[in-house]
């Protein structure tokens, strides 16, 4: 990535906030000032070409890569004085500066002060790093002055502080890997389909079972990486109830106590996301307007812009998912629709994952209302990017999606090769599951009889299949992207797709 791309990501991330900061900061700054006109262009958001030319045209003379260095520069610089304003970690930082600088000047009262102020600071923000830092400096201080004015017992005190302090930063950075790992895993190789999937991480579960029961601190930190921890498994495991009782204790964690979330709050968000997912699976789409309504405010706050990107592509998803789920077809489309402006022109700033599920839903919007052309060229966006999308764990699902379009559109030459090329992947993952199976079945079952008892007798074929993965918990998380089951009931039956959807859901409440 070159110099250019740098600025142009940098400048598009910025907030509201930091652009007016930035702005009088600029004010203030004496010389030339070639790199705000750039600021202007690259913030209309103009093609580069065209950015080019225009910086020639209005600073003729001025080189376009300095003024590009520069803006750079200047923009971090700006962030930076930004930052020690609003961060609570600057904050202590600057008290231990002014403990350096007065203990040089052997004012040594003074000094101990303000390493007491960062100190109670780096513990109501429960900043370990720095309280380590503070306590060592203490301690150096205390040892330069050959500890005048001090008992022995407590000298021992401090230092068993620092051991204590070192001992919870690496129990919460044992617990962090763990979680991570488990997210890791989440991320690559997907759901747990099968009980020998779920065994898998059974070592991280003992692990991270064994380090709660052998910590006595509990603070908010451990408290935060527990739920997480404990929600995101049960959720991958398919304990959607346990999944919302951890994620739910987690939002009120958090909400407990808001002057511990990161900025932006990713953890909290990730809690939500959570419970919407459970939500999601569980099939409890009438839930799902309060946690979306927390969503809506995060999107609302001055937060860098792809992190508001990413609040807003997940509100979409969610809310589509509840009328795609619920055969509500034409709200769907009114949502999409008021979506495209604000989304869907800057998905190219979202993760590939997220990029990828919103042409999944785009396509389930078009084939769910027939509109087999469109449906089309929503899957065309995912299959002919090459390998962008290849090892995601959606690529898999819009692959099964496929196969029901392809077979709606009579191009069964195609099927055979996919189904093969599938069921390949499949035995490498070494299980088979019978969504799949029941899907692949399904589509070389094409072109479906046109008489309505030979489609009925081929219904009761399916419906013993149907109803055994109904009760399979591992099928559901396939089933939460597309109701493959009611797509294949709707087909079979001569029922249109919303109605049979409609019906489900008005049965499941």
């Amino acid at each position: 990535m070159n110099k250019t791309s740098s600025l142009i990501i940098l400048i598009n991330s910025l907030t509201k906030a930091e652009k007016r900061y930035f702005r009088l900061y600029t004010n203030l700054q004496n010389g030339e000032k070639a790199y705000l006109h750039l600021f202007d262009l690259l913030d209309k958001k103009l093609p580069i070409e065209e950015i080019y030319t225009q910086f020639s045209d209005i600073q003729n003379g001025s080189s376009f890569d300095m003024a590009v260095k520069h803006l750079y520069r200047v923009i971090l610089d700006c962030l930076v004085k930004l930052r020690e304003k609003q961060n609570i970690q600057t904050e202590i930082f600057n008290y231990i500066s002014k403990a350096g600088i007065l203990y040089e000047r052997e004012l040594f009262e003074d000094a101990f002060s303000e390493l007491n102020k960062a100190q109670k600071l780096a513990t109501i923000y429960e900043n370990d790093p720095l309280l380590l830092l503070i306590l060592r400096t203490e301690i150096k201080y205390l040892s330069a002055l050959n500890f005048e004015g001090i008992g022995e017992r407590q000298l021992v005190a401090k230092q068993m502080k620092i051991h204590e302090v070192m001992k919870y930063s690496r129990n919460i950075n044992m617990h962090l890997q763990l979680y991570d790992i488990l997210k890791y895993r989440l991320n690559y190789k997907g759901y747990a389909r099968s009980d020998k999937q779920k065994e898998d991480l059974n070592d991280l579960v003992l692990s991270e079972l064994n380090l709660i029961a052998n910590s006595s601190y509990r603070s908010f930190e451990s408290n935060k990486l527990h739920l997480l921890f404990q929600a995101t498994y049960y959720l991958n495991s398919g304990n959607y109830k346990s999944a919302i009782r951890y994620y739910q204790e987690l939002i009120n964690l958090f909400e407990k106590n808001k002057h511990l979330l990161s900025t932006p709050p990713i953890y909290y968000v990730s809690a939500i996301q959570g419970i919407l997912n459970s939500l999601h699976i569980a099939g409890l789409y009438q839930e799902m307007p309060f946690f979306l309504s927390k969503l809506k405010k995060i999107e609302a706050s001055d937060y860098p812009t792809e992190f508001i990107l990413d609040i807003r592509a997940c509100i979409y998803q969610y809310e589509l998912a509840g009328f795609l789920n619920t055969g509500k077809f034409v709200e769907a489309k009114e949502l999409t629709n008021q979506y495209d402006d604000s989304l869907f022109k800057k998905s190219n700033l979202l993760t590939l994952e997220v990029q990828l599920k919103l042409h999944i839903s785009s396509t389930i919007l078009y084939l769910s209302c027939e509109d087999l052309s469109n449906a089309k060229k929503c899957i065309k966006r995912i299959f002919s990017s090459g390998k962008l999308f290849y090892a995601l764990p959606s690529y898999k699902i819009a692959r099964l999606i496929n196969l029901l379009l392809q077979a709606e559109l009579g191009n069964y030459d195609f099927l055979t090769n996919e189904i093969n090329s599938i069921k390949r992947n499949i035995r490498y993952e070494k299980h088979i599951y019978i969504t799949e199976k029941l899907i692949f079945r399904f589509v070389q079952a094409y072109p479906l009889p046109s008489y309505e008892k030979v489609k009925n007798k081929l219904w009761l074929q399916y419906q013993k299949d149907i109803n055994m993965i109904k009760q399979n918990k591992y099928e559901q998380q396939l089933l939460k992207t597309f109701d493959f089951l009611s797509w294949i009931e709707s087909k079979l039956t001569n029922r249109p797709f919303a109605e049979v959807l409609k019906e489900k859901t008005s049965y499941m409440h």
